[in-house]
């Protein structure tokens, strides 16, 4: 009996999913604090992160866009387009350690430093693989 449907013999497992947080945008802010968050994803099962990217798609007028993207309070990276982003400019970063999630853990992007004008939009978006845990067949 399958849990949820995942199974050791599905040919998705260990393969790369992605989800995304669409439309996002802070205003302008001047510090670099952390505000309320962009986004919030929650982990339906066990999950690894393996990388993250931003895609702004508006053109910028010059200043900085920075978004962090947070397990709990730990930074896992912090993705930033400097002066002047162009619609469809997109930056990724890849975690040389992967982040494991169980079941529960939270995802949340914030906006952590922004000054350009106007206030580019983003979708951005998380890879990760899904890992099994005991129970799962």
């Amino acid at each position: 009996m399958s849990k949820a449907g995942r199974t050791y013999s599905d040919p998705s497992f260990g393969s790369k999913k992605v989800f995304s947080f669409s439309r996002c945008s802070m205003g302008t802010r001047a510090a670099a604090t952390l505000v309320p968050e962009a986004g919030i994803f929650t982990a339906m099962h066990p999950i690894v992160v393996t990388e993250w990217n931003i895609t702004c798609d508006a053109t910028g007028n010059g200043g900085t866009s920075t978004w962090t993207l947070r397990k709990g309070t730990t930074a896992l990276g912090t993705l930033s387009f400097v002066t002047n982003p162009t619609a469809g400019t997109n930056v990724t970063e890849t975690f040389t350690t992967e982040t494991a999630l169980t079941a529960g853990d939270t995802l949340r992007l914030y906006s952590a430093l922004s000054t350009a004008a106007p206030q580019p939009f983003i979708t951005a978006r998380v890879s990760y693989r899904e890992t099994f845990e005991e129970g799962d067949n």
